[in-house]
């Protein structure tokens, strides 16, 4: 369409388009915005906000993007959907909103990826730092778009970005001065091609960084090519990184060399992935020069994120925990093991929805190790149940307050009930926080009123 010549073309809107739209005006630039759906989130704002930015709805590939100037391209988009890749081989440039953010932002970046906990590890990274005098933006996939920060022109002394792979894909210009994967395991693969096509994509957080951090146990985490200063973390033995887990007198303890920090019994966040998460926080602060003993306090201070492997309640000696955000297979296996290996008793597991094409074959050890009964609803429980192949006894369930019912029957004195569904949300639920408000009222409703 010749209305899209040498605009600046906003692909997907929602809060994130929105702020690019934001951005882009207020640079002056001339933007156009497409959305393949008619009412798509945020568009009430852009017709308030900018009644002159031109709106369309549709099937990509009614409109030539060949024309545009440059696409800013959404997160929840493939920029291998045809029209993209066709406007792309024409020589258009392909960009998100962190690209745009990269362009702009003169302050020091933190930037961190991975498939598991780079929610928790962001914000607890963003409270060490402040605990430490600098005055921290903490934005990115985990809710703050980027752009509206940048554009609130507060102090900063560094930004913290959480970034997905689906992000990355359209940064070309991040110059990190510390990024870190933190682990790469099976996500998204109803759209990559593979767990390496998915690992290349988290591999551009390394593009031009200074330091680099990553888990000595994940070769994928590895910057591949990279000539910057590296830091791994994890590890057993002589191949360890300076910080990782190791236990002692009957604990688990953060180390640094052969010093313990920290142990699990002090920390409010519980679960050895989370001791590994300290142990990766400990290494980014060090590489960005802050001394992690001054934020110790600070550390042991952190409840954790709502909906990440979070205590809800107790009674009768069952502890329940809601980590609906575990979305996919490998942060159903961190929390599985995590607390599982914590506990006195087993799990009773509650997962199912929508797998996202995963392999659910890898959780069957853990599985196998620390569950005493699964119980399973949604899209792919059958896949589920199939995959841990009689590792435990499993019940299919409709809903998910039928579920805290029957984990209410199920569970021992020293179990624990867990919510870590291994799989997206939207067959059943609005979003993962949806799911988990709902687990924790039912917990209220059939426990805590007994």
């Amino acid at each position: 369409m010749s209305s899209l010549a040498g605009k600046y073309v906003v692909i997907g809107l929602g809060k994130t388009g929105l702020s690019c739209v934001r951005f882009l005006t207020h640079l002056g630039c001339d933007v156009a915005v497409i959305d393949t759906r008619a009412q798509p989130p945020g568009l009430k704002e852009l017709k308030a906000e900018f009644p002159s930015v031109r709106f369309f709805s549709g099937a990509l590939d009614q409109f030539d993007l060949t024309q545009a100037q440059e696409l800013i391209v959404s997160p929840g988009l493939s920029i291998r959907t045809p029209a993209i890749a066709k406007a792309q081989a024409a020589g258009v440039s392909i960009a998100g909103d962190i690209e745009l953010f990269c362009r702009t932002v003169s302050e020091p970046v933190i930037a961190v990826t991975g498939s598991n906990g780079k929610s928790t590890v962001v914000t607890l990274l963003g409270e060490l730092l402040q605990a430490a005098g600098k005055k921290v933006k903490v934005a990115g996939n985990i809710g703050l778009p980027v752009l509206d920060a940048l554009m609130a022109k507060e102090a900063v002394d560094v930004w913290v970005l959480e970034l997905s792979s689906f992000q990355l894909e359209t940064t070309h210009s991040l110059r990190a001065e510390v990024a870190c994967i933190l682990n790469v395991t099976e996500d998204h693969m109803d759209r990559y091609d593979s767990l390496n096509d998915y690992a290349n994509a988290k591999q551009r957080i390394f593009n031009q960084c200074e330091k680099a951090v990553y888990w000595i146990d994940d070769p994928r985490t590895c910057p591949v090519g990279q000539p910057c200063k590296m830091m791994a973390f994890g590890g057993t033995g002589a191949q360890r990184g300076r910080f990782h887990v190791r236990q002692a007198e009957g604990e688990s303890w953060v180390m640094d060399g052969d010093k313990a920090v920290v142990s699990g019994s002090e920390l409010l966040i519980k679960g050895a992935h989370n001791l590994l998460n300290v142990a990766a926080i400990f290494s980014i602060l060090t590489a960005f020069e802050v001394d992690y003993r001054a934020v110790l306090a600070a550390l042991r201070r952190f409840p954790g994120l709502a909906h990440r492997c979070r205590w809800v309640t107790s009674r009768n000696d069952v502890s329940w925990y809601n980590d609906s955000k575990g979305t996919n297979v490998g942060a159903a296996q961190a929390a599985i093991e995590g607390l599982g290996s914590s506990i006195p008793g087993k799990l009773v597991w509650i997962a199912g929805g929508d797998g996202k094409g995963a392999d659910f074959s890898v959780l069957l050890p853990m599985v196998k190790q620390y569950v005493r009964e699964a119980i399973l609803l949604g899209r792919d429980a059958s896949l589920i149940e199939s995959a841990i192949n009689g590792a435990c006894p499993v019940t299919q369930v409709k809903t998910l307050q039928e579920a805290v019912a029957v984990a209410a029957a199920k569970a021992r004195s020293g179990d624990a009930v867990l919510l870590s569904p291994a799989c997206a949300s939207l067959d059943m639920f609005k979003n993962y926080e949806d799911r988990g408000q709902q687990f924790e009222a039912a917990v209220q409703a059939t426990v805590e009123a007994r």
